[in-house]
C-alpha cells in the first residue's frame, strides 16, 4: 500500500475515528458477512440472447442503502434487467436484478442501478446485465482490509481487482455479442477524512485508466455525494466532491452527475433514500445517453 506525501496530512483524530475498526469488531463484521452471503439467493432467469453489461462500483450508495418512505411499495423488477451476482447460493448464474442487488455482500436497500438498467433497456432495445461490485464503507485508503486502490497489494480484498474479475466473468457468461456499455461509480464518503484530494484524484484516475485498459473506453458515470452531506458533514467533503466534478476534464467519455437535493434517508444525510436513488438512476442514464449518442433502436 502506498500513501504519497502531500501538503494535506491526515490527522490522528480522523484516523482513530474513521479508520480501521478494532480487530474484534472486524472479525464480527466478517462473520456476519459470511452469513449474509450464505443466505442470499436470488431468482434464476433464462439468459438473454445478448446484453448491454453495466458495472456498478463504489461504496454504500452504489451498494444500495435507500430506505423507502412510510407505506411505499418496492418497485417491480424489470424482466429485461438481470444481474451477475457477487455472492449468494446461486453465484455463477444469471439472476433477476432486483433491489437489494447481490454485491460482494447483499445490499441493504434500493440503489440507482436498477433504474438505470430499465432506462438503458428502453434506449437500446437490449436486455441489461448489471454487475454489482460495490462495498459499503470502503475507500482508496485501506480500511478494514479493503481498498479500491489498484496499486494496493497488501489489502485483504482489493476491490478494484475484484471488480475486474466480476466484469470479466459477467462478459464471459453473457451471450456472444454482449458488451460492457457503462461503468457507474459512486464513492468517496469514506475517503473524505482519510485521503487528501490530490491523492484521491490520482487513485481514481488510475482506477478509470485500469478499467479502460481492460475493457476499452467505456462511458464512466460518476455520481455526486449527497449535497446535504457535503454541506454539513466533515469539513473535507468539498475537496473530494471537487475531484468528482472535475474528473470529466481529465477523462473522455466521462460524466459527473449532480445528486438530488432533499432526498436522503431520514435521520442521516450520507445515503440517498429510495426516491433519491431512482432520481439518481434517471440522471445517470441521461448523462450516459448524452455520451453514447443515438440509440441502436433509432
Amino acid at each position: 500500500m502506498h500513501e504519497p506525501t502531500t501538503g494535506q496530512s491526515i490527522s490522528e483524530s480522523d484516523l482513530r475515528i474513521h479508520g480501521d475498526a478494532p480487530a474484534r469488531a472486524q472479525r464480527i463484521i466478517r462473520a456476519k458477512d459470511a452469513v449474509k452471503r450464505l443466505l442470499a439467493a436470488g431468482t434464476v432467469v433464462e439468459p438473454a440472447d445478448h446484453y448491454s453489461v453495466v458495472a456498478v462500483l463504489g461504496q454504500s450508495n452504489a451498494h444500495g442503502a435507500g430506505m423507502s418512505g412510510v407505506g411505499a411499495l418496492p418497485g417491480q423488477p424489470d424482466r429485461r434487467v438481470h444481474q451477475w451476482p457477487g455472492c449468494g447460493r446461486r453465484r455463477g448464474r444469471i439472476l433477476q436484478a432486483e433491489d437489494p442487488l447481490l454485491h460482494e455482500i447483499p445490499g441493504a436497500g434500493a440503489g440507482f442501478a436498477t433504474t438505470f438498467g430499465s432506462l438503458l433497456a428502453d434506449y437500446t432495445g437490449e436486455a441489461v446485465l448489471l454487475v454489482p461490485s460495490a462495498r459499503g464503507d470502503t475507500s482508496f485508503h485501506q480500511k478494514n482490509g479493503y481498498s479500491w486502490d489498484p496499486a494496493n497489494r497488501t489489502a485483504r480484498v482489493n476491490l478494484y481487482d475484484l471488480a475486474v474479475r466480476q466484469i470479466g466473468n459477467a462478459l464471459a457468461a453473457a451471450s456472444t455479442g454482449s458488451r460492457l456499455a457503462a461503468i457507474l461509480w459512486h464513492q468517496g464518503e469514506s475517503d473524505v477524512p482519510l485521503t487528501p484530494p490530490d491523492v484521491y484524484r490520482d487513485r481514481l484516475d488510475a482506477l478509470i485508466t485500469g478499467l479502460r485498459d481492460n475493457f476499452g473506453e467505456v462511458p464512466f458515470i460518476l455520481g455526486q455525494m449527497v449535497p446535504e452531506e457535503i454541506a454539513t458533514g466533515h469539513p473535507k467533503y468539498p475537496g473530494i466532491a471537487a475531484v468528482h466534478a472535475t474528473t470529466p476534464d481529465r477523462h473522455s467519455a466521462c460524466a459527473h452527475v449532480s445528486g438530488p437535493d432533499g432526498m436522503h434517508n431520514p435521520g442521516e444525510t450520507i445515503h440517498y433514500n429510495s426516491a433519491g436513488q431512482r432520481e439518481f438512476g434517471r440522471a445517470m442514464f441521461e448523462a450516459y445517453r448524452d455520451l453514447a449518442g443515438p440509440s441502436r433502436s433509432e
